[in-house]
């Protein structure tokens, strides 16, 4: 079994006691387990950054106090790290100044981190994220879409001279060494695919919640923590709206069956769920996605035609529009978006009516049972009866055989969502 053990703490655990945590596990750390660290920014700081970069508004020292305010619990000093940041807030230009300046959350916090460790007897080393994790494209975009990639030996040879490193989350380097983004979440995948790379035995995510739960406990009632989970299924679970985990975090652990824990940084005793290769052919949750448009588009002109599909696809791919749920019929397509740019939509449902009939219809939402293996859930047979009362735009079955999936309107997805619950998971 690899020596080397990752954690990933998220934005709400950026605080002086989780630090304090961080101290005693590196502590009671067993010989010859080394341990790489990845820290999110503070919790809203990325939104804050944006805000800055895209909207020119004044958060600068917004951004300074609240990082000073932990560094000073810490008993830390980040005044370095706070002027080049300023410093760099005076140009901004391109997009490559912006990427730069919206990376630099987590620079704050790992640097704060680092110097912690450092101050109580943790020989501790920071490694930037640009120095480690690498995409095969330039920036085109704020995201970058590239594959990314991890220098494990670098990481490897820093630790001979420490067991511990500290490194942001969310950024890498393009191959013209310029900052690039992993994406809203990329703490995640950072971890992961450093995790990956090291062919580590368990990587730890540090969140605010005690792991993934059959539905949303802040709408649901009865609830509870799925202790094991299979990473296919943590992954539809993921990307039908539990937001515990980002989707793409998943595969580059999956690919070397490493273990990937869900810890409460607030309840670090607590249930919790592990994602592995265990099967369970059991429902794991019944989640909610909210803020969905519906687009339905109709022609008689489908019939017996081809083509259509890809002229009504490419102008979403055209109007940067992510599509979700897809249905199709002889003369309609049904499709939904979580796309929250209503210019942009209004836009494409032009475009799309010089050819077809279009309906744009806002404030749906996305109630769907996950699991191993749906067909085989035993109500199934209910849970189609108990929908009869409710308004169903679309219902969706997913080609991978792991979700059953309805839109309905964003008032009543609640009320079927708790029947859903109530039915799976009947005593």
């Amino acid at each position: 079994m690899s020596n080397y053990i990752v954690w990933k703490f998220g934005g709400t655990s950026q605080t002086y006691s989780t630090y304090n945590m961080i101290l005693q596990k590196l502590q009671q750390i067993k010989d010859k387990t080394k341990v790489v660290i990845v820290l999110s920014a503070i919790s809203g700081i990325t939104n804050k950054l944006l805000d800055l970069v895209l909207y020119n508004k004044n958060t600068i020292f917004d951004i300074i106090e609240q990082n000073y305010l932990l560094a000073s619990k810490c008993n830390v000093n980040i005044k370095e790290v706070s002027e080049n940041f300023i410093a760099e807030c005076m140009n901004k230009k391109t997009l490559d100044d912006q990427i730069s300046i919206v990376s630099k959350g987590e620079f704050f916090t790992a640097s704060i981190l680092n110097n912690f460790l450092q101050l109580h007897n943790i020989e501790s080393n920071f490694i930037s994220s640009l120095d480690v994790i690498s995409s095969n494209q330039e920036n085109n975009n704020l995201y970058n879409k590239g594959e990314f990639t991890v220098d494990s030996k670098k990481i490897i040879s820093n630790f001979e001279s420490s067991d511990v490193i500290i490194i942001p989350g969310f950024s890498g380097r393009t191959p013209y060494n310029k900052c690039c983004l992993l994406g809203r979440g990329g703490s995640d995948t950072s971890g992961s695919i450093i995790a990956a790379a090291l062919n580590a035995s368990l990587y730890e995510i540090w969140t605010d919640v005690n792991g993934i739960y059959s539905s949303d406990p802040r709408k649901i009632t009865s609830t509870f923590i799925n202790e094991i989970v299979h990473y296919d299924a943590a992954q539809e679970v993921a990307a039908m709206g539990a937001k515990v985990i980002h989707p793409y975090c998943i595969l580059p652990c999956a690919v070397k069956s490493i273990p990937i824990y869900i810890k409460n940084t607030f309840n670090p005793d607590g249930l919790s769920t592990v994602i592995c290769d265990k099967l369970n052919n059991t429902v794991y949750g019944i989640t909610l996605q909210d803020n969905v448009k519906v687009f339905k588009i109709t022609s008689l002109n489908m019939w017996n035609n081809y083509g259509f599909v890809y002229d009504i696809f490419s102008t979403f791919k055209n109007s940067n529009i992510d599509v979700n749920i897809i249905n199709t019929s002889q003369f309609n397509i049904t499709t939904t978006t979580e796309e929250s740019d209503i210019n942009k939509l209004e836009k494409t449902k032009y475009i799309l009516e010089d050819k077809y009939q279009v309906e744009l219809d806002f404030n749906n939402s996305i109630v769907s049972v996950v699991g191993d293996n749906i067909r085989l859930i035993d109500n199934i047979g209910q849970i189609f009866k108990l929908t009869k009362e409710f308004n169903i735009i679309t219902t969706s079955y997913s080609s991978n055989n792991m979700s059953l999936s309805f839109v309905i309107k964003t008032q009543d997805s609640v009320k079927l969502a708790q029947l859903l619950h109530d039915t799976v998971y009947q005593k």
